[in-house]
Protein backbone atom coordinates (compact mmCIF):
# COMPACT_ATOMS: atom_id res chain seq x y z
CA UNK A 1 0.00 0.00 0.00
CA UNK A 2 1.41 3.32 -0.69
CA UNK A 3 0.34 6.93 0.73
CA UNK A 4 -2.55 8.36 -0.35
CA UNK A 5 -4.57 5.19 0.01
CA UNK A 6 -7.30 4.36 2.21
CA UNK A 7 -6.38 2.10 5.15
CA UNK A 8 -8.96 -0.77 4.84
CA UNK A 9 -8.19 -2.53 8.11
CA UNK A 10 -6.80 -1.06 11.95
CA UNK A 11 -3.59 -2.67 12.63
CA UNK A 12 0.01 -3.00 13.16
CA UNK A 13 1.99 -2.24 9.70
CA UNK A 14 5.65 -2.41 8.41
CA UNK A 15 6.34 0.74 6.95
CA UNK A 16 9.21 1.53 4.32
CA UNK A 17 10.99 4.33 3.15
CA UNK A 18 12.73 5.26 0.24
CA UNK A 19 16.45 4.68 1.45
CA UNK A 20 16.50 7.30 3.96
CA UNK A 21 15.71 5.09 7.26
CA UNK A 22 15.14 1.64 8.06
CA UNK A 23 11.89 0.03 8.33
CA UNK A 24 9.79 0.37 10.99
CA UNK A 25 6.44 -0.71 12.42
CA UNK A 26 3.68 1.59 13.24
CA UNK A 27 -0.48 1.38 14.09
CA UNK A 28 -2.74 3.11 11.26
CA UNK A 29 -6.49 3.01 11.75
CA UNK A 30 -9.14 1.93 9.26
CA UNK A 31 -10.60 5.08 7.36
CA UNK A 32 -7.31 7.42 7.57
CA UNK A 33 -4.99 7.85 5.13
CA UNK A 34 -1.55 6.18 4.36
CA UNK A 35 0.24 9.25 4.90
CA UNK A 36 3.16 11.04 2.97
CA UNK A 37 6.80 11.20 4.73
CA UNK A 38 8.36 14.41 5.46
CA UNK A 39 11.63 13.34 3.57
CA UNK A 40 10.78 10.51 0.69
CA UNK A 41 7.04 11.86 0.25
CA UNK A 42 5.49 9.49 -1.87
CA UNK A 43 7.99 6.93 -1.57
CA UNK A 44 7.06 5.12 1.78
CA UNK A 45 5.18 1.75 1.47
CA UNK A 46 2.93 0.05 4.33
CA UNK A 47 2.13 -3.53 4.63
CA UNK A 48 -0.05 -5.23 6.75
CA UNK A 49 0.83 -7.38 9.58
CA UNK A 50 -1.63 -7.81 11.92
CA UNK A 51 -4.62 -6.77 13.58
CA UNK A 52 -4.00 -5.52 17.02
CA UNK A 53 -5.32 -4.80 20.34
CA UNK A 54 -5.64 -1.65 22.28
CA UNK A 55 -3.54 -3.00 25.01
CA UNK A 56 -0.72 -3.41 22.32
CA UNK A 57 2.46 -0.91 22.56
CA UNK A 58 3.03 0.08 19.63
CA UNK A 59 2.70 4.09 18.59
CA UNK A 60 0.09 5.40 15.68
CA UNK A 61 2.32 6.55 12.87
CA UNK A 62 1.38 10.50 13.76
CA UNK A 63 4.37 10.41 16.12
CA UNK A 64 6.61 9.59 14.29
CA UNK A 65 8.23 13.14 12.71
CA UNK A 66 8.73 11.71 9.64
CA UNK A 67 5.13 11.82 8.93
CA UNK A 68 3.41 14.24 11.81
CA UNK A 69 2.77 17.00 9.04
CA UNK A 70 0.97 14.82 6.75
CA UNK A 71 -1.15 12.69 9.69
CA UNK A 72 -2.13 16.17 10.97
CA UNK A 73 -3.22 17.43 7.84
CA UNK A 74 -5.30 15.02 7.04
CA UNK A 75 -7.15 14.97 10.25
CA UNK A 76 -7.35 18.64 10.05
CA UNK A 77 -8.82 18.22 6.67
CA UNK A 78 -11.85 15.69 8.55
CA UNK A 79 -12.53 18.00 11.66
CA UNK A 80 -13.37 20.73 9.16
CA UNK A 81 -15.52 18.08 6.96
CA UNK A 82 -17.16 17.33 10.00
CA UNK A 83 -17.91 21.04 11.45
CA UNK A 84 -19.43 22.10 8.08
Amino acid sequence: MKAGETVQQTGLYRVSHAGHRPTHEAILWEGEFFPTCRTCGNGAGFEFLRSIPQADEFEHVGYDGDFLDSVLAAWDHDSSRLSA
